[in-house]
């Protein structure tokens, strides 16, 4: 049972609540006294989630607040100053010349005079002393399981669960290339040629070599009490060794336990590489992250199919509970028009994508004094779009290339007055475009994950009803990016010419507030 050494009231950190917040916190209370050790809130955007989390924080003895992204756990900070924030070594300077702290020469044990003064061991002690912590899902994988001073708290709260499986699987993958072993000073490299049915023996040739030169490394490092530029490059390779051999024994050991993983080769311009990612991380989940609560609480707008989200992450029906809140937004405040324009689906999409460029034009034309995003689903059809647009829309169109033109573009879009329309693959989640920064979104296609990542294509086989759920968690989230409030209002365009036949084969898994704002052209008011 989860300790409440306060009234209810008081553990709330508003005056008021918001339409079911007390009910949420009720059930959520009471599912955990009557012994369950996960309860499930989904709740649509605006209901409050992370109140309701922080209320069941300070309920606990002690408690991790979770968060998949740095914008997220930033807003966490702002809105409840009291919660002890700590992000990964890298956000950090360090005192002693290094790039951040995450490669400073502590991480080798070497003694540091300005421990004191530095802002991430302050920060540390403070979360470790602190009855509610803050981190990201990404530090505190390394924090728990990389020899960290943290153990396990009464209460793990996990915020936008829904990303917990990807983080544990981007904690878990294994990447190693030719140029990475010559940087670090191993000497092995890769087979020329890999057959994927032995990838893992490579895994176990690599683990003794990677570890015995992260050992040498170590002790060539001189004990100075200040460390020489040189010594600091060299920690850079030590950190990487330290990465890579904590995957490889993760990647080695749970294959003996039978988890299965697929192999990735290719070669980039740096040479060739290999990668490993488990099929699924459900077997590893409660090791790696849900047993460092001895109960958890996961929040998150896109639960949709519960069995299989639990499923994803090993956790049985019957050890469960979930609660739901329904939106509170009018959905005549936020209208899904469906109106199919191209289809999308590899084989047409060529031949598709001058209807697409049209239909978005239309789009565009007719909302000419507004701001707005077009979720393209890939880089290739941004490209298309952008290059298909008339100058006069081209000038508003702000797109990027990869992801790392994301933020800038972002940032473009909020500053810019004139109506710019964001071009974008890759903003489906974590985006607050609230009140006139979109007054309209285009979605160009139905959101199915990536077929051709091995990872991907062998969870869908094993799995057929987490490619589904997935695809409608994706196409969810990205029509949550624009009506943020009660007050709020936009109308978001569905065009791919598959979607009335996926909704209707999904009408079970995707929420009924979504679903009571799916309209016809015709009815597509705004206001």
């Amino acid at each position: 049972m989860i300790a409440c050494d306060v009234p209810p009231r008081a553990a709330f950190p508003f005056a008021t609540f918001r339409s079911g917040q007390r009910e949420a916190l009720d059930a959520a209370r009471e599912a955990f006294d009557a012994g369950a050790r996960v309860v499930v809130i989904e709740a649509p955007t605006g209901a409050g989630k992370s109140a309701l989390g922080v209320t069941l924080a300070r309920d606990a003895k002690s408690a991790y607040i979770l968060t998949a992204q740095k914008i997220l756990q930033d807003q966490y900070g702002r809105d409840y100053p009291e919660l002890a924030l700590l992000k990964g070594r890298a956000t950090y300077g360090c005192e002693v010349g290094a790039a951040n702290a995450a490669a400073g020469p502590c991480i080798s044990g070497w003694p540091c005079h300005l421990r004191d003064a530095c802002d991430y061991f302050v920060a540390r002690d403070d979360a470790l002393a602190s009855g509610v912590a803050l981190m990201n899902y990404a530090g505190f994988l390394h924090q728990i399981h990389d020899g960290g001073p943290f153990a396990a708290r009464e209460l793990l709260v996990l915020d936008e669960a829904h990303n917990a499986e990807a983080m544990l699987m981007a904690y878990l993958h294994v990447r190693i290339g030719d140029f990475e072993l010559e940087r670090a000073g191993v000497e092995e490299r890769l087979p020329a040629f890999i057959d994927p049915e032995y990838a893992i023996e490579i895994a176990e040739d690599l683990l003794p070599r990677l570890a015995a030169r992260r050992v040498d490394l170590e002790s060539s490092i001189a004990r100075r009490a200040t460390p020489t530029g040189s010594d600091l490059l060299k920690l850079q390779d030590l950190q990487w060794l330290a990465g890579q051999v904590r995957r490889l024994r993760w990647l080695v050991d749970s294959h003996g336990d039978g988890v299965e993983w697929v192999v990735e080769t290719g070669r980039s311009d740096r040479g060739p590489f290999v990668s490993w990612k488990p099929v699924e991380v459900a077997p590893l989940a409660d090791e790696l992250l849900l047993g460092i609560g001895e109960r958890v609480l996961m929040l998150s707008a896109t639960v949709l199919d519960a069995p299989t989200f639990l499923r994803s992450l090993g956790v049985d029906e019957d050890e469960a509970a979930v609660v739901r809140l329904p939106s509170t937004f009018p959905p005549e405040r936020r209208p899904l028009v469906v109106r199919p324009s191209a289809r999308l689906t590899r084989h047409h999409q060529e031949r598709e994508l001058p209807k697409l460029a049209a239909a978005v034009i239309a789009i565009l034309e007719d909302h000419d004094a507004e701001k707005g995003i077009v979720h393209t689903h890939s880089y290739r059809i941004a490209r298309a779009l952008v290059d298909a647009l008339p100058r006069e829309l081209r000038r508003r169109a702000i797109t990027h290339y990869d992801a790392g033109g994301r933020q800038s573009a972002l940032e473009d879009h909020l500053t810019r007055p004139e109506p710019t329309v964001l071009v974008t693959p890759s903003m489906t989640e974590g985006l607050d475009l609230a009140d006139d920064l979109a007054r309209f979104q285009v979605i160009c296609k139905i959101p199915y994950p990536y077929l051709g990542d091995p990872q991907v294509a062998a969870r869908r086989a094993r799995d057929p009803h987490w490619y589904d759920w997935r695809t409608c968690l994706t196409l969810v989230q990205a029509y949550g990016r624009a009506v943020r409030s009660e007050d709020d209002h936009a109308v978001t365009y569905l065009l791919d010419a598959d979607a009335p036949a996926f909704l209707a084969r999904q009408a079970a898994r995707l929420p009924p507030w979504f679903l009571e704002a799916v309209r016809t052209q015709e009815r597509a008011a705004t206001r």
